[in-house]
Protein backbone atom coordinates (compact mmCIF):
# COMPACT_ATOMS: atom_id res chain seq x y z
CA UNK A 1 0.00 0.00 0.00
CA UNK A 2 1.50 3.18 -0.82
CA UNK A 3 2.28 5.79 1.98
CA UNK A 4 0.80 8.61 -0.18
CA UNK A 5 -3.14 7.20 0.74
CA UNK A 6 -2.05 6.82 4.44
CA UNK A 7 -2.80 9.27 6.94
CA UNK A 8 0.15 10.88 8.55
CA UNK A 9 -0.71 8.91 12.02
CA UNK A 10 -1.13 5.49 10.12
CA UNK A 11 2.44 6.48 8.41
CA UNK A 12 4.07 7.22 11.87
CA UNK A 13 2.30 4.26 13.65
CA UNK A 14 3.84 1.78 10.89
CA UNK A 15 7.10 2.97 10.61
CA UNK A 16 7.24 2.50 14.77
CA UNK A 17 6.13 -1.12 14.20
CA UNK A 18 8.97 -1.72 12.02
CA UNK A 19 11.53 0.50 13.87
CA UNK A 20 10.56 -1.78 16.54
CA UNK A 21 10.93 -4.93 14.70
CA UNK A 22 14.23 -3.52 13.12
CA UNK A 23 16.06 -2.96 17.00
CA UNK A 24 14.91 -6.59 17.53
CA UNK A 25 16.30 -8.12 14.03
CA UNK A 26 19.71 -6.17 15.27
CA UNK A 27 19.30 -7.37 19.14
CA UNK A 28 19.07 -11.16 17.19
CA UNK A 29 21.61 -10.53 14.98
CA UNK A 30 19.30 -10.61 12.04
CA UNK A 31 21.21 -8.06 9.95
CA UNK A 32 19.89 -8.60 6.68
CA UNK A 33 16.22 -8.33 7.68
CA UNK A 34 16.77 -5.52 9.52
CA UNK A 35 18.01 -4.06 6.15
CA UNK A 36 14.83 -4.91 4.60
CA UNK A 37 12.38 -3.40 7.20
CA UNK A 38 14.78 0.00 6.94
CA UNK A 39 13.61 0.24 3.38
CA UNK A 40 10.15 -0.49 4.36
CA UNK A 41 10.78 2.75 6.31
CA UNK A 42 12.12 4.64 3.82
CA UNK A 43 8.73 4.09 1.67
CA UNK A 44 6.84 5.77 4.72
CA UNK A 45 9.28 8.42 5.67
CA UNK A 46 12.60 8.80 3.31
CA UNK A 47 14.02 11.07 5.70
CA UNK A 48 13.30 9.74 8.77
CA UNK A 49 16.30 10.16 11.64
CA UNK A 50 15.98 7.14 13.41
CA UNK A 51 15.84 4.55 10.33
CA UNK A 52 19.01 6.52 9.08
CA UNK A 53 20.91 5.83 12.58
CA UNK A 54 19.78 2.34 12.52
CA UNK A 55 21.02 1.52 8.81
CA UNK A 56 24.20 3.66 9.73
CA UNK A 57 24.79 1.12 12.49
CA UNK A 58 23.37 -2.12 10.99
CA UNK A 59 26.22 -1.43 7.93
CA UNK A 60 29.02 -0.92 10.57
CA UNK A 61 27.60 -3.90 12.06
CA UNK A 62 27.89 -5.72 8.90
CA UNK A 63 31.50 -4.75 8.16
CA UNK A 64 32.76 -5.80 11.44
CA UNK A 65 30.97 -9.06 11.35
CA UNK A 66 32.26 -9.47 8.06
CA UNK A 67 35.83 -8.18 8.91
CA UNK A 68 35.83 -11.07 11.71
CA UNK A 69 34.76 -13.47 9.15
CA UNK A 70 37.59 -12.98 7.39
CA UNK A 71 39.99 -12.60 10.25
CA UNK A 72 38.79 -15.58 11.51
CA UNK A 73 38.94 -17.44 8.40
CA UNK A 74 42.43 -16.15 7.61
CA UNK A 75 43.59 -17.21 10.74
CA UNK A 76 42.28 -20.48 10.16
CA UNK A 77 43.69 -20.82 7.16
CA UNK A 78 46.81 -19.86 8.59
CA UNK A 79 46.21 -22.45 11.18
CA UNK A 80 45.63 -25.27 8.89
CA UNK A 81 48.87 -24.19 6.78
CA UNK A 82 51.22 -24.68 10.09
CA UNK A 83 49.83 -27.37 10.98
CA UNK A 84 50.10 -29.29 7.57
CA UNK A 85 53.43 -27.71 7.39
CA UNK A 86 54.50 -29.06 11.24
CA UNK A 87 53.23 -32.46 9.98
CA UNK A 88 55.19 -32.19 7.01
CA UNK A 89 57.75 -30.91 9.05
CA UNK A 90 57.50 -34.06 11.38
CA UNK A 91 57.10 -36.51 8.54
CA UNK A 92 59.93 -35.84 6.99
CA UNK A 93 61.85 -35.35 10.30
CA UNK A 94 60.28 -39.28 10.93
CA UNK A 95 61.53 -40.65 7.89
CA UNK A 96 64.94 -39.44 8.29
CA UNK A 97 64.62 -40.96 11.38
CA UNK A 98 63.26 -44.02 10.03
CA UNK A 99 66.25 -43.87 7.17
CA UNK A 100 69.44 -43.22 9.81
CA UNK A 101 67.59 -46.27 12.16
CA UNK A 102 68.39 -47.98 8.97
CA UNK A 103 72.04 -47.06 7.91
CA UNK A 104 72.59 -47.63 11.81
CA UNK A 105 71.60 -51.08 11.59
CA UNK A 106 73.56 -51.76 8.24
CA UNK A 107 76.55 -50.11 9.93
CA UNK A 108 76.31 -52.20 13.19
CA UNK A 109 75.91 -55.34 10.61
CA UNK A 110 79.09 -54.71 8.95
CA UNK A 111 80.75 -53.62 12.23
CA UNK A 112 79.59 -57.05 13.63
CA UNK A 113 81.32 -58.76 10.93
CA UNK A 114 84.43 -56.82 11.57
CA UNK A 115 83.76 -57.52 14.81
CA UNK A 116 83.77 -61.51 14.06
CA UNK A 117 86.82 -60.96 11.85
CA UNK A 118 89.09 -59.20 14.87
CA UNK A 119 87.53 -62.26 16.95
CA UNK A 120 88.23 -65.01 15.00
CA UNK A 121 92.27 -63.27 14.27
CA UNK A 122 92.42 -63.01 17.82
CA UNK A 123 91.70 -66.92 18.37
CA UNK A 124 94.08 -67.57 15.71
CA UNK A 125 96.28 -65.39 17.38
CA UNK A 126 95.91 -66.93 20.63
CA UNK A 127 96.31 -70.70 19.07
CA UNK A 128 99.77 -69.40 17.42
CA UNK A 129 100.93 -68.78 20.83
CA UNK A 130 99.52 -71.32 22.62
CA UNK A 131 100.88 -73.77 19.54
CA UNK A 132 104.16 -72.38 20.10
CA UNK A 133 104.53 -72.50 23.70
CA UNK A 134 102.91 -76.55 23.38
CA UNK A 135 105.68 -77.14 20.47
CA UNK A 136 108.57 -76.03 22.97
CA UNK A 137 107.10 -78.00 26.24
CA UNK A 138 107.04 -80.81 23.27
CA UNK A 139 110.33 -80.14 22.40
CA UNK A 140 111.50 -80.09 25.94
CA UNK A 141 109.95 -83.40 26.36
CA UNK A 142 111.64 -84.83 23.79
CA UNK A 143 114.57 -83.39 24.70
CA UNK A 144 114.64 -85.18 28.10
CA UNK A 145 113.84 -88.35 26.70
CA UNK A 146 116.67 -88.24 24.30
CA UNK A 147 119.00 -87.89 27.52
CA UNK A 148 117.38 -90.39 29.70
CA UNK A 149 118.15 -93.08 26.98
CA UNK A 150 121.83 -91.64 26.53
CA UNK A 151 122.07 -92.48 29.88
CA UNK A 152 121.06 -95.64 30.01
CA UNK A 153 122.51 -96.86 27.11
CA UNK A 154 125.89 -95.50 28.51
CA UNK A 155 125.25 -97.76 31.10
CA UNK A 156 124.51 -100.81 29.28
CA UNK A 157 127.84 -100.02 27.39
CA UNK A 158 130.10 -100.02 30.25
CA UNK A 159 128.97 -103.37 32.03
CA UNK A 160 129.13 -105.15 28.94
CA UNK A 161 132.81 -105.60 29.23
CA UNK A 162 132.38 -107.03 32.45
CA UNK A 163 129.90 -109.95 31.32
CA UNK A 164 132.43 -110.44 28.28
CA UNK A 165 135.27 -110.51 30.60
CA UNK A 166 133.38 -113.27 32.97
CA UNK A 167 134.57 -116.04 30.38
CA UNK A 168 132.48 -119.87 30.87
CA UNK A 169 133.66 -120.25 34.66
CA UNK A 170 130.74 -117.69 35.64
CA UNK A 171 127.70 -118.94 36.64
CA UNK A 172 124.71 -118.77 35.19
CA UNK A 173 122.93 -117.61 38.83
CA UNK A 174 125.75 -114.33 38.56
CA UNK A 175 124.70 -113.56 34.84
CA UNK A 176 121.05 -113.48 35.49
CA UNK A 177 121.65 -111.54 38.80
CA UNK A 178 123.54 -109.01 36.53
CA UNK A 179 121.01 -108.90 34.17
CA UNK A 180 118.13 -108.81 36.31
CA UNK A 181 119.86 -105.63 38.13
CA UNK A 182 119.74 -103.85 34.67
CA UNK A 183 116.21 -105.19 33.99
CA UNK A 184 115.61 -102.80 37.27
CA UNK A 185 117.22 -99.73 36.27
CA UNK A 186 115.76 -99.80 32.91
CA UNK A 187 112.16 -99.99 35.02
CA UNK A 188 112.78 -96.97 37.10
CA UNK A 189 114.49 -95.34 33.68
CA UNK A 190 110.37 -96.12 32.24
CA UNK A 191 108.98 -94.44 35.24
CA UNK A 192 110.92 -91.43 35.09
CA UNK A 193 110.38 -91.25 30.95
CA UNK A 194 106.25 -91.99 31.61
CA UNK A 195 106.54 -89.23 34.81
CA UNK A 196 108.47 -86.59 32.41
CA UNK A 197 105.67 -87.35 29.89
CA UNK A 198 102.81 -86.72 32.16
CA UNK A 199 104.34 -83.78 33.76
CA UNK A 200 104.96 -82.24 30.11
CA UNK A 201 101.32 -83.29 29.47
CA UNK A 202 99.69 -81.17 32.35
CA UNK A 203 101.62 -78.49 31.24
CA UNK A 204 100.28 -78.64 27.88
CA UNK A 205 96.98 -78.76 29.41
CA UNK A 206 97.51 -75.76 31.67
CA UNK A 207 99.20 -73.76 29.15
CA UNK A 208 96.31 -74.75 27.33
CA UNK A 209 93.58 -73.60 29.43
CA UNK A 210 95.58 -70.46 30.32
CA UNK A 211 95.44 -69.39 26.53
CA UNK A 212 91.74 -70.10 26.75
CA UNK A 213 90.81 -67.80 29.65
CA UNK A 214 93.10 -65.09 28.29
CA UNK A 215 91.61 -65.42 24.80
CA UNK A 216 87.89 -65.70 26.23
CA UNK A 217 88.83 -62.36 28.64
CA UNK A 218 90.22 -60.54 25.69
CA UNK A 219 87.38 -61.43 23.98
CA UNK A 220 84.90 -60.18 26.91
CA UNK A 221 87.05 -56.51 27.30
CA UNK A 222 86.60 -56.36 23.26
CA UNK A 223 82.60 -56.80 23.55
CA UNK A 224 81.99 -54.79 26.38
CA UNK A 225 84.14 -51.89 25.08
CA UNK A 226 82.26 -52.12 21.63
CA UNK A 227 78.61 -52.14 24.15
CA UNK A 228 79.81 -49.52 25.76
CA UNK A 229 80.68 -47.64 22.20
CA UNK A 230 77.39 -48.47 20.51
CA UNK A 231 75.26 -47.79 23.82
CA UNK A 232 77.09 -44.34 23.81
CA UNK A 233 76.81 -44.12 19.90
CA UNK A 234 73.34 -44.28 20.21
CA UNK A 235 72.12 -41.95 23.01
CA UNK A 236 74.75 -39.46 20.87
CA UNK A 237 72.49 -40.04 18.23
CA UNK A 238 68.87 -40.21 20.06
CA UNK A 239 70.00 -36.87 21.38
CA UNK A 240 70.80 -35.27 18.11
CA UNK A 241 67.35 -36.62 16.92
CA UNK A 242 65.49 -34.97 20.13
CA UNK A 243 67.82 -31.52 19.41
CA UNK A 244 67.07 -31.95 15.78
CA UNK A 245 62.97 -31.88 16.60
CA UNK A 246 63.20 -29.56 19.15
CA UNK A 247 64.97 -27.13 17.13
CA UNK A 248 62.04 -27.83 14.11
CA UNK A 249 59.40 -26.97 16.82
CA UNK A 250 60.74 -23.75 17.72
CA UNK A 251 61.41 -22.32 13.82
CA UNK A 252 57.92 -23.64 13.20
CA UNK A 253 56.43 -21.59 16.30
CA UNK A 254 54.56 -24.92 17.49
CA UNK A 255 52.55 -24.25 20.38
CA UNK A 256 53.59 -25.31 23.19
CA UNK A 257 51.53 -27.99 24.43
CA UNK A 258 52.33 -29.46 21.36
CA UNK A 259 55.56 -29.68 21.86
CA UNK A 260 55.33 -30.71 24.94
CA UNK A 261 53.66 -33.64 24.20
CA UNK A 262 55.53 -34.55 21.56
CA UNK A 263 58.99 -33.92 23.08
CA UNK A 264 57.54 -36.02 26.54
CA UNK A 265 56.87 -39.08 24.12
CA UNK A 266 60.20 -38.85 22.31
CA UNK A 267 61.61 -38.61 25.65
CA UNK A 268 60.40 -41.80 26.70
CA UNK A 269 60.91 -43.70 23.43
CA UNK A 270 64.92 -42.43 24.18
CA UNK A 271 64.77 -42.50 27.71
CA UNK A 272 65.98 -39.10 27.65
CA UNK A 273 66.59 -38.01 31.16
CA UNK A 274 65.72 -34.37 32.73
CA UNK A 275 69.29 -32.98 32.68
CA UNK A 276 69.74 -34.31 29.27
CA UNK A 277 66.25 -32.44 28.31
CA UNK A 278 67.12 -29.20 30.02
CA UNK A 279 71.02 -29.63 28.74
CA UNK A 280 69.37 -29.93 25.10
CA UNK A 281 66.97 -27.65 25.74
CA UNK A 282 69.64 -24.87 26.42
CA UNK A 283 71.66 -25.72 23.54
CA UNK A 284 68.76 -25.21 21.26
CA UNK A 285 68.00 -22.24 22.76
CA UNK A 286 71.45 -20.98 22.45
CA UNK A 287 72.11 -22.06 18.68
CA UNK A 288 68.66 -20.43 17.83
CA UNK A 289 69.74 -17.05 19.30
CA UNK A 290 72.97 -17.02 17.72
CA UNK A 291 71.61 -17.43 14.40
CA UNK A 292 68.90 -14.56 14.89
CA UNK A 293 71.46 -12.40 16.06
CA UNK A 294 73.92 -13.78 12.95
CA UNK A 295 70.99 -13.26 10.10
CA UNK A 296 70.15 -9.65 11.88
CA UNK A 297 74.02 -8.34 11.29
CA UNK A 298 74.29 -9.93 7.95
CA UNK A 299 73.26 -6.86 6.68
CA UNK A 300 75.23 -4.41 8.80
CA UNK A 301 73.73 -1.82 11.39
CA UNK A 302 70.39 -3.03 12.34
CA UNK A 303 67.80 -0.46 12.92
CA UNK A 304 65.92 -0.48 16.33
CA UNK A 305 62.78 -1.79 15.92
CA UNK A 306 65.04 -4.83 14.98
CA UNK A 307 67.48 -4.42 18.24
CA UNK A 308 63.93 -4.22 20.55
CA UNK A 309 62.56 -7.68 18.82
CA UNK A 310 66.23 -8.79 19.69
CA UNK A 311 66.09 -7.96 22.99
CA UNK A 312 62.75 -9.90 23.11
CA UNK A 313 64.17 -12.73 21.90
CA UNK A 314 66.97 -12.82 24.24
CA UNK A 315 64.10 -12.71 27.14
CA UNK A 316 62.28 -15.17 25.36
CA UNK A 317 65.68 -17.82 25.12
CA UNK A 318 66.61 -16.87 28.83
CA UNK A 319 70.00 -15.31 27.41
CA UNK A 320 71.68 -13.34 29.65
CA UNK A 321 73.45 -10.48 29.01
CA UNK A 322 76.98 -11.48 29.24
CA UNK A 323 76.04 -14.43 26.90
CA UNK A 324 74.55 -12.08 24.58
CA UNK A 325 77.82 -9.76 24.42
CA UNK A 326 79.81 -12.52 24.04
CA UNK A 327 77.64 -14.33 21.22
CA UNK A 328 77.64 -10.68 19.46
CA UNK A 329 81.33 -10.57 19.41
CA UNK A 330 81.52 -13.81 17.88
CA UNK A 331 78.80 -13.66 15.66
CA UNK A 332 80.59 -9.97 14.64
CA UNK A 333 84.10 -11.61 14.21
CA UNK A 334 82.90 -14.30 12.23
CA UNK A 335 80.91 -11.69 9.81
CA UNK A 336 84.48 -9.82 9.52
CA UNK A 337 82.71 -6.59 11.73
CA UNK A 338 84.41 -4.91 13.92
CA UNK A 339 84.01 -5.36 18.31
CA UNK A 340 81.91 -1.60 19.26
CA UNK A 341 82.84 -3.16 22.58
CA UNK A 342 86.45 -2.41 22.28
CA UNK A 343 88.41 0.03 24.40
CA UNK A 344 90.80 1.97 22.54
CA UNK A 345 93.82 4.07 24.26
CA UNK A 346 95.33 7.17 22.32
CA UNK A 347 98.48 8.20 22.73
CA UNK A 348 100.24 11.13 21.29
CA UNK A 349 101.31 14.30 21.91
CA UNK A 350 99.51 16.34 19.20
CA UNK A 351 96.28 17.78 20.01
CA UNK A 352 95.16 17.40 16.30
CA UNK A 353 95.81 14.05 15.96
CA UNK A 354 94.31 12.90 19.20
CA UNK A 355 91.08 14.22 17.88
CA UNK A 356 91.04 13.47 14.45
CA UNK A 357 91.75 9.79 15.68
CA UNK A 358 89.18 10.11 18.12
CA UNK A 359 86.58 11.38 15.67
CA UNK A 360 87.44 8.57 13.42
CA UNK A 361 87.18 5.65 15.66
CA UNK A 362 83.81 6.91 17.95
CA UNK A 363 81.81 6.24 14.93
CA UNK A 364 82.50 2.62 15.52
CA UNK A 365 83.92 2.14 18.92
CA UNK A 366 82.12 3.14 22.18
CA UNK A 367 85.57 3.84 24.32
CA UNK A 368 87.86 5.77 22.72
CA UNK A 369 90.60 7.50 25.36
CA UNK A 370 93.14 9.87 24.67
CA UNK A 371 96.63 10.62 26.30
CA UNK A 372 99.06 13.10 25.41
CA UNK A 373 101.86 11.23 27.02
CA UNK A 374 102.54 6.88 27.82
CA UNK A 375 103.28 8.29 31.48
CA UNK A 376 99.69 10.15 31.59
CA UNK A 377 97.93 7.37 30.27
CA UNK A 378 99.46 4.14 32.27
CA UNK A 379 96.74 4.64 35.04
CA UNK A 380 93.90 4.45 32.79
CA UNK A 381 95.62 1.59 31.20
CA UNK A 382 96.18 -0.74 34.42
CA UNK A 383 92.63 0.55 35.51
CA UNK A 384 90.65 -0.94 32.44
CA UNK A 385 92.94 -3.05 30.86
CA UNK A 386 92.61 -2.18 26.86
CA UNK A 387 91.63 -4.07 24.01
CA UNK A 388 94.55 -2.12 21.65
CA UNK A 389 96.85 1.00 22.41
CA UNK A 390 97.79 2.92 19.53
CA UNK A 391 101.05 4.99 20.42
CA UNK A 392 103.09 7.90 18.45
CA UNK A 393 107.10 6.76 18.73
CA UNK A 394 108.25 10.21 19.45
CA UNK A 395 105.67 11.49 22.47
CA UNK A 396 108.17 14.46 23.28
CA UNK A 397 111.56 15.44 25.32
CA UNK A 398 112.16 13.81 28.59
CA UNK A 399 108.83 11.40 27.75
CA UNK A 400 108.99 7.92 26.95
CA UNK A 401 108.62 6.82 23.43
CA UNK A 402 106.28 4.47 22.20
CA UNK A 403 109.34 1.90 21.40
CA UNK A 404 109.86 2.34 25.35
CA UNK A 405 106.66 1.85 26.40
CA UNK A 406 105.90 -1.13 24.11
CA UNK A 407 109.16 -2.96 25.88
CA UNK A 408 108.08 -2.52 29.60
CA UNK A 409 104.76 -3.39 28.45
CA UNK A 410 105.67 -6.72 26.62
CA UNK A 411 108.24 -7.21 29.88
CA UNK A 412 105.50 -7.29 32.43
CA UNK A 413 106.57 -3.53 33.63
CA UNK A 414 102.94 -3.03 34.33
CA UNK A 415 101.42 -5.99 35.00
CA UNK A 416 100.71 -9.54 33.33
CA UNK A 417 97.10 -8.89 31.86
CA UNK A 418 98.79 -5.55 29.56
CA UNK A 419 101.61 -8.08 28.21
CA UNK A 420 98.82 -9.86 25.61
CA UNK A 421 97.10 -5.91 24.87
CA UNK A 422 97.51 -5.01 20.90
CA UNK A 423 99.84 -2.54 20.22
CA UNK A 424 100.10 -0.28 17.09
CA UNK A 425 102.97 2.50 16.84
CA UNK A 426 102.51 5.29 14.97
CA UNK A 427 104.98 8.22 13.64
CA UNK A 428 105.86 10.29 10.76
CA UNK A 429 109.01 8.72 10.13
CA UNK A 430 108.80 6.13 7.51
CA UNK A 431 112.12 4.55 7.25
CA UNK A 432 112.51 0.75 7.05
CA UNK A 433 114.65 0.41 10.03
CA UNK A 434 111.73 1.76 11.94
CA UNK A 435 109.26 -0.27 10.68
CA UNK A 436 111.60 -3.30 10.65
CA UNK A 437 112.24 -2.49 14.27
CA UNK A 438 108.11 -2.17 15.17
CA UNK A 439 107.66 -5.88 13.33
CA UNK A 440 110.72 -7.65 14.94
CA UNK A 441 109.19 -6.13 18.17
CA UNK A 442 106.03 -7.63 17.63
CA UNK A 443 103.64 -4.88 17.17
CA UNK A 444 100.44 -5.05 15.30
CA UNK A 445 100.95 -3.04 12.93
CA UNK A 446 103.35 0.79 11.99
CA UNK A 447 100.89 3.36 10.81
CA UNK A 448 102.47 5.80 8.71
CA UNK A 449 101.35 9.86 9.52
CA UNK A 450 99.97 11.52 7.88
CA UNK A 451 97.45 8.76 7.37
CA UNK A 452 93.75 8.26 6.30
CA UNK A 453 90.11 7.27 7.55
CA UNK A 454 90.28 4.37 5.35
CA UNK A 455 93.64 2.77 6.47
CA UNK A 456 93.13 3.91 10.48
CA UNK A 457 90.10 1.67 10.63
CA UNK A 458 91.61 -0.92 8.57
CA UNK A 459 93.99 -1.29 11.14
CA UNK A 460 92.61 -0.88 13.87
CA UNK A 461 90.25 -3.72 12.98
CA UNK A 462 93.10 -5.76 11.51
CA UNK A 463 94.88 -4.96 15.11
CA UNK A 464 91.81 -6.12 17.01
CA UNK A 465 91.09 -9.19 14.90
Amino acid sequence: MSSTILSPEERNSRVSALLHQVDEDVKSQKLDAALDKIRKVYEFDIKNIYARAYEERILIMMMEKERATNIREAKQQAAEQVDQEVKKRLKDFYKQQELESQKRKQEEKTEQVLENRARQASVSEVQEVAHKDITAIEKDTARKIEDLERRLIAQFQQTMPGISSIGTTASVDSIRAEYEAKLQQYKIAEEERKKIQDEAFLKMKEEQKRAEDKLMHQMEEEREALLEHEREKTKQQELDSYRTLMKLMMQLAVPAEVQSSLLQSLKISFSISDTEHMETERSVQVSAYVDAVSKLWQSGNPPDEDLMHLKNLQQFFKISDDEHVSITKRVKKELGMPDETAIIVVIDDDPSIRKYVDHILKKTYKTVITAATAETALPEIQKIAPSLIISDVNLGVGMMSGFSFYEKIVAGTYGEKLKSVAFVLMSSLEDDFFVRSAKQMGVKAYLAKPFTRESLEAIVKNALA
